[in-house]
């Protein structure tokens, strides 16, 4: 028989160990989900702003297109209710083409539209062949909303063709 003096006693709480175990476990999920928020956040806000630079250049090519590729297109007369065009510099065209003009885009705010950018766009044509002419849009913004077009870091460029005759 074993004297009461010998007997193991078995604690029934918790240790320090395990408190700061817990602890630094808990923490660690924490800021990952803080990371894991931010960055889906941070991504959300560029890929809203990639999709707006490729509505926009869709919509000038298109009306473009629409009038046949007329080297007298002015997008301002067609997009004033819409979004404020104004003559301005934009991004580079591409070699061998005209370039037609370049604007500085501002899209009407919406309640839901977060993202602020500033677009720039230039339009430039070329004529393929007899009859057949290509229409390039490109348009450049900045994922850091700083103005002006020297600041843009992101480019979407957009080329459709267009019977003349």
């Amino acid at each position: 028989m074993i004297s009461k003096k010998y007997k193991i006693r078995k604690c029934a709480g918790a240790t320090l160990v395990s408190i700061l175990i817990t602890t630094a476990l808990i923490l660690i999920a924490l800021i990952g989900t803080s990371n894991f928020r931010y960055y889906a956040g941070l991504d959300a806000r560029k890929a809203a702003a990639q999709t707006s630079a490729a509505r926009i250049a869709l919509m000038l090519c298109e009306n473009w297109r629409g009038i046949k590729g007329d080297t007298g297109y002015d997008p301002v007369a067609y997009f004033s209710s819409d979004m404020t065009l104004i003559q301005n510099e934009g991004p580079d065209k591409p070699d061998d083409f005209t370039l037609l003009g370049s604007y500085k885009i501002i899209l009407d705010e919406d309640e839901d539209d977060t993202d602020g950018a500033d677009y720039y766009a230039s339009l430039s044509w070329k004529d393929v062949q007899p009859g057949l002419r290509a229409l390039n849009v490109v348009v450049a913004w900045s994922q850091r909303g700083q103005d002006g077009i020297k600041n843009t870091d992101k480019t979407y460029s957009l080329t459709t063709y267009v019977m003349t005759l």
